[in-house]
């Protein structure tokens, strides 16, 4: 028969030891309720204690970070996806029933009337060609061909243009020798600047927008800039990236540019426009892998 090893209190020099070591094992689980609150014992220990408070501190801004990525995420893809199912249904399902009953005419009036046949044969072959046109755009927003064949500017051209009969009047001007990226950060560049285009369009009410490239030794800088209605940002841990009704999509823009080691920053007035900035180091400079 085994003796039981008697009890032994612990040494009071070594419990906020083992006080921190509870601590260590509660932020793994996710618990963070106790960062701030003093364990005792010696200068060093309180020191140690303190360093892992900031450790603590820094995991849980981490998880709440991760966390809003992931909301921001969500939504965007669920209103990418409201987009297409409302430009298939509003755009191209009613194009194609037009296209069904136009047929049906046809054939109506084809013996009896072979020019008039002829005639509407011409207008439906139009309306097709335009549908070709408009599904290529939508799939364009989805892959856009001219980004991985030329490069970002042919493609920035190419998504402006396509609006170009509309305010706001726009301008794009580089500065620097242009130079191909990765195609990953080249994408996720193009998605942020499609997306800061489509807010300009639909909220910004603005007469003009410039779009400044700048390829630098270091780093590529673009800068887009609206002389619309601006609005307020408003103050928080997060700071721009909390921003007012409409302009959800910034989150999204600011956690894409941080996934391929770059940063957005956004400045607005009311009344004075809105300046959004995109700073993106190449690779291999500031830790990025080349």
């Amino acid at each position: 028969m085994k003796r039981r090893k008697r009890w032994q209190p612990r040494d009071p020099h070594i419990e906020p030891l083992y006080e921190l070591q509870r601590r260590a094992e509660a932020m793994t689980r996710g618990d963070f309720s106790s960062l701030g609150q003093p364990v005792g014992g010696t200068r060093e220990l309180e020191d140690l204690r303190l360093a892992m408070d900031v450790m603590g501190a820094h995991v849980e801004q981490a998880q709440v970070g991760m966390q809003d990525y992931i909301a921001a995420l969500t939504t965007a893809q669920e209103a990418e996806r409201g987009r297409l199912a409302r430009e298939l249904h509003d755009d191209t399902v009613q194009r194609l029933v037009a296209l069904g009953q136009g047929v049906e005419r046809v054939q109506r009036v084809v013996e009896r009337d072979p020019a008039v046949a002829m005639e509407r044969l011409r207008a439906l072959r139009a309306e097709i060609t335009a549908m070709v046109q408009s599904v290529r755009a939508v799939i364009g927003d989805l892959r856009p061909p001219a980004l991985e064949e030329l490069g970002l500017l042919p493609a920035l051209e190419l998504l402006l243009k396509r609006n170009s009969d509309e305010l706001p009047l726009v301008a794009i001007q580089l500065y620097g020798d242009e130079r191909r990226l990765d195609p990953q950060t080249e994408l996720a560049l193009f998605r942020i600047i499609q997306e800061a285009w489509s807010n300009i369009r639909r909220h910004a009410q603005a007469r003009n927008a410039i779009f400044n490239v700048t390829y630098g030794p270091e780093m590529l800088d673009v800068a887009i800039v609206d002389d619309g209605v601006g609005f307020t940002l408003p103050s928080g841990s997060r700071g721009e990236a909390q921003a007012p009704r409409g302009h959800f999509g910034i989150i999204g823009m600011q956690e894409r540019a941080a996934l391929v080691g770059g940063e957005v920053e956004l400045r607005s007035v009311p009344g004075q426009g809105t300046q959004l900035h995109i700073h993106l180091p190449y690779p291999g400079v500031d830790g990025r892998d080349p």
